[in-house]
């Protein structure tokens, strides 16, 4: 079963990323992914999964380019996104702070979850217990 969310299908936002620079980013929404375009190169993709009207769950995410990873654009996306869906009646965001195997550039699962932890806290999610999800309630 699929819910859909109508969000519009693609918008312009600024942001202002970690070294205090402005960009443009293009967000494009699709049922159950979202894509950011910056000067028409993708820097950012995310699958989503609506459990409910009310919940989201991130399947998975990732940076395009991993040079830009540290520069803010995955805080930006993040919080953009959560934006959209909250105003759309979302109301909780989860997602897996890891997985069996480690994307390529990284040492192993245990440094990869614990990156990922470290960024969903710093986005305003909280760390399950056993530490393997990250979810944020949204206002």
């Amino acid at each position: 079963m699929s819910i859909a969310v109508y969000i519009r299908k693609e918008y312009f936002r600024a942001v202002t990323l970690t070294d205090k620079s402005a960009h443009i980013l293009e967000f494009q929404y699709r049922p159950r992914t979202v894509d950011v375009f910056e000067e028409g190169y993708p820097v950012f993709h995310l699958e989503y999964i609506l459990e409910s009207k009310t919940r989201a769950d991130i399947a998975e995410f990732y940076l395009t380019d991993f040079a830009l990873r540290g520069k803010g654009y995955g805080s930006a996306c993040i919080n953009e996104i959560a934006d959209q869906l909250g105003k759309k009646g979302v109301t909780l965001i989860t997602a897996p702070t890891g997985y069996e195997l480690a994307p390529l550039g990284y040492t192993g699962p245990d440094q990869y979850r614990e990156l990922m932890a470290g960024f969903y806290e710093k986005n305003g999610f909280s760390i399950s217990g056993d530490g393997d999800a990250a979810m944020r309630i949204l206002d």
